[in-house]
């Protein structure tokens, strides 16, 4: 019975872990920078995501947790559909169309994601 138990709580605390992805998968070393008006925007957690047109194909822009761009002044005030951005950050490994956003442009104002 202990046995059962215990593999019911350690399944409470994997699982979680195994939803989330990490930053592994994103090359740091070929930093890429992309303009456009904002297709789509989620700010929730456990991160928001965008995406944008880049070199004619939707690139999905991973940004920082709700309370991190909350706290940061990145709200949906400011980050809407049709809004102009500029996203540095850093592309999957993989080739996939995604960026890891460590920081955004929007109207002259620079918020920081990291």
């Amino acid at each position: 019975m202990r046995m059962l138990l215990a593999v019911g709580l350690t399944s409470l605390f994997v699982v979680p872990a195994l939803a989330h992805h990490g930053w592994g998968s994103y090359d740091a070393d070929n930093p890429i920078t992309m303009q456009g008006p904002i297709l789509s925007i989620t700010l929730q957690n456990p991160h928001g995501a965008m995406t944008l047109r880049h070199e004619g194909a939707e690139w999905l822009v991973t940004l920082a947790p709700l309370s991190r761009m909350t706290a940061r002044g990145a709200t949906g005030d400011i980050l809407a559909t049709g809004v102009e951005v500029i996203a540095y950050g850093y592309p999957k490994r993989d080739g996939t169309p995604e960026i890891r956003a460590e920081w955004l442009d929007v109207d002259g104002r620079r918020f920081h994601l990291r």
